[in-house]
């Protein structure tokens, strides 16, 4: 399951929506941000304060006009363009007076299962006074943070030059923490709060210890997603709404599908949020750019499934060539707006090119269809002086070389399962500074405090000397982590992570 972030959901929620209708209530999305083109939605659920609403229970209207879902399918195209609402209705009875939390699932083609979780309120709580009416429309320019505290017995001083001495295989003044996803029921829980805003993600970035805000520019390819069946409603709700990409299964299987499909232009990939981020950014503290869930590689082998991607190979090469020059030649545009970008410190890319056995292709392929683009997106960030981050899962020994000729200056999460860390820098660490690898398959979901404060440790000794090393997960924070051991992992590497170590 996704959490799109508060701060994003925020920015399309229309403040104020939620009102009583005759037959029910109702709240609407404007979309403000980067035009959306949705090519397929199911499983579409509403939820206010915890009661679920069946789909025969939804109305859905964009732009004025009725959205018909059938057996809780929207199977055409829509285009969820700037500036159009999205009106939804639940008929049922209506709400009380007072703040109501609303959560909508779904699964999309684009975007897997995702979570949307908004507050509202009906009604008026209390009449604002003169004063308040007035500072209601003032516009005030908002300022940087400022946050006090301690983490792991250490002073909160987000300093995004930590993690620039440490990409450059230098020592700072301690080993930086590293995340590049967080679901937001983890943030909320360490918080102790739901996130609504962009201050409020900046305020979890830094009490969590980071030097730096992730962001993504929102550009998606098609995919088919898959949920588990609840056919005798024996799952829970957790289960219920994840889902995962088919293999075998895929939208894009010629060239005219290519073509014809609505994929979003590069100039209209919304930025809009770094822009407002860099605005409340402590001065020291930088954004980290995401070109996620999956870039390059990803997109491409997603939209036509992998099974029918490796046939295509042989038997198709041309629509595959089509589909890497499409989305090879989007991710580069988009990288060369993101440069402009105020307050950017460095670009992650997520591509999982490996499983815990090897490759998933023969590295011939990712050197004729896959790095070319890499290496165009490195040389744009080198000339920018932005180091360039990549993250893929599995076992990458065959391709760690060609991985540095593209530009690439650290290497995430380096999967316990698929290789061995200390090797990595033993081998590697004169050409990429090592991010990782806390064990998500036992230390963070099923382990102790104790246990993880034992493997933070464990790998601060061994990684942390000479410099080169951030700690993070073996993968990133999904809310099936324990909120304990999460916190253990990011206290104890302020705990025993300052420099020189002495573990």
């Amino acid at each position: 399951m996704v959490y799109i972030p508060g701060f994003l959901v925020n920015k399309v929620y229309e403040r104020g929506s939620l009102r009583n209708t005759e037959d029910g209530f109702e709240f609407c999305f404007l979309n403000r941000m980067t035009p959306l083109r949705i090519s397929g939605m199911r499983d579409i659920s509403v939820e206010v304060d915890g009661m679920r609403y069946s789909i025969d229970k939804l109305r859905l209207a964009l732009g004025g006009r009725p959205i018909n879902l059938s057996d809780g399918r929207l199977d055409e195209v829509i285009s969820f363009t700037r500036n159009s609402k999205l009106v939804i209705r639940v008929v049922s009875d209506q709400l009380s007076d007072g703040k109501h939390i609303i959560k909508i699932n779904f699964i999309t083609n684009e975007y897997g299962g995702a979570t949307l979780k908004v507050s509202d309120t009906v009604g008026e709580i209390e009449a604002p006074s003169l004063w308040g009416r007035i500072k209601s429309r003032i516009k005030a320019r908002p300022g940087p943070l400022s946050i006090e505290g301690q983490l792991g017995g250490v002073p909160l001083d987000p300093d995004f030059s930590r993690l620039e001495a440490v990409l450059r295989r230098e020592e700072p003044d301690c080993v930086p923490l590293f995340e590049a996803e967080i679901a937001i029921p983890i943030q909320e829980w360490f918080l102790g709060r739901e996130i609504n805003s962009t201050a409020d993600e900046i305020e979890f970035y830094i009490r969590a210890g980071y030097d730096f805000v992730p962001v993504l520019p929102p550009f998606f390819s098609p995919r088919l997603m898959r949920t588990a069946s609840d056919k005798d409603g024996t799952l829970g709700e957790g289960t219920r709404q994840r889902a995962w990409l088919t293999e075998s299964e895929g939208i894009i299987k010629t060239i005219k599908d290519v073509e014809e499909f609505p994929w979003p232009a590069a100039e209209e990939v919304d930025l809009s949020s770094f822009y407002e981020m860099a605005e409340l950014l402590p001065s020291r503290m930088k954004i980290l750019g995401m070109l996620v869930p999956a870039a390059i590689f990803g997109n491409c082998s997603q939209a036509m499934g992998l099974e029918n991607f490796s046939y295509a190979l042989y038997d198709d090469p041309a629509v595959v060539e089509a589909l890497f020059e499409l989305v090879g030649s989007t991710y580069v545009q988009i990288t060369k707006r993101l440069t402009l970008v105020p307050r950017l410190g460095a670009v992650l890319m997520s591509d999982d090119l490996a499983f815990t056995e090897g490759a998933l292709f023969s590295p011939q392929v990712y050197r004729k269809y896959v790095f070319p683009w890499y290496k165009k997106i490195g040389e744009i960030l080198d000339s920018a002086g932005l180091p360039f981050i990549f993250h893929s899962d599995g076992k990458l020994w065959d391709i760690l070389d060609d991985l540095a000729d593209c530009g690439v200056k650290a290497i995430h999460p380096i999967e316990p399962q698929a290789m061995d860390i200390v090797e990595v820098k033993k081998r590697y660490g004169n050409k990429f500074c090592i991010l990782g690898n806390i064990d998500l398959d036992y230390t963070l979901t099923r382990g102790t405090v104790d246990e993880v404060e034992e493997q933070v440790k464990t790998r601060i000794r061994e990684l942390g000397p000479g410099g080169g090393y951030c700690l993070a997960a073996s993968n990133s924070i999904p809310d099936y982590v324990k909120p304990e051991n999460y916190k253990a992992m990011v206290e104890a590497g302020k705990r025993y992570g300052k420099y020189p170590i002495r573990v």
